[in-house]
């Protein structure tokens, strides 16, 4: 007899949304789940339901491939984070950075299901109104991020690199602690050979750069933060 296999979900936000949909999944009977969040008492709550409970920061990129978040171990990402647009955003960035087969994400307002389509989350869920889950095959490109307001005071913008950021790594530069924005990604226009032979430029996106990636002339950075220090790093 063959042995069904097990499909693994991980669901990152246990508020109350993400409780409800752990105990769901757990009524049935071929699947694993992962659950995490920071706070260790979301945790606690729904312990009894989780194949493996996992007290941690998903924002944070070490700590989610030491839960053992990659793409050969997990078949199902649920972002169920309610409390902030921006963490949701990026922890869905790094999720699609590992590889991730599906993911499934929370949103909490319409320009955030829009975000979320664009950076290619297969299904968006609005839990005040489950019937208008919408399903968006989409990946991001260089079109789609101009400026989006997340709410009153944050929002997702791009911002031509300063020049005394040239030729220096994101990690010497320190944005997220001296300016206390997220770098998503970088647009950086790359040469490239036409079919006649002549030389273009074409405009790639680096979708969550590393630490070691050096600015270059003409780098426009994708960032996420709070307007003032969104503003605040326009005029370096």
């Amino acid at each position: 007899m063959v042995e069904e296999r097990l499909n693994t979900f991980v669901v990152i936000g246990l508020g109350v949304f993400g409780q409800y949909v752990v105990k769901f999944l757990s009524e049935f009977k071929n699947v694993n789940i992962i659950g995490i969040d920071k706070d260790e008492n979301k945790v606690e709550d729904v312990k009894e339901y989780l194949k493996i409970p996992v007290v941690c920061d998903a924002s944070d990129m070490k700590q989610l491939t030491e839960a053992g978040i990659d793409a050969k171990g997990i078949d199902v990402a649920i972002v169920a984070i309610g409390e902030s647009v921006e963490s949701s955003i990026y922890v869905t960035l790094l999720l699609k950075e590992l590889g991730i087969k599906k993911i499934v994400a929370r949103a909490l307002n319409n320009q955030h299901a829009k975000i979320l389509g664009k950076i290619g989350v297969d299904k968006i869920v609005y839990p005040e109104a489950i019937s208008a889950e919408q399903l968006v095959k989409s990946l991001l490109s260089p079109q789609i991020i101009d400026e989006f307001n997340l709410s009153e005071d944050h929002s997702i913008a791009e911002v031509v690199s300063p020049k005394e950021f040239y030729n220096k790594s994101l990690q010497s530069l320190a944005v997220r602690t001296k300016y206390r924005v997220t770098v998503l990604g970088i647009k950086r226009k790359m040469p490239e050979i036409s079919d006649t032979g002549e030389t273009d430029l074409k405009e790639e996106i680096i979708l969550l750069p590393s630490p070691e990636e050096k600015i270059s002339e003409g780098d426009i950075l994708i960032v996420a933060g709070r307007n003032v220090d969104i503003e605040r790093l326009r005029r370096v």
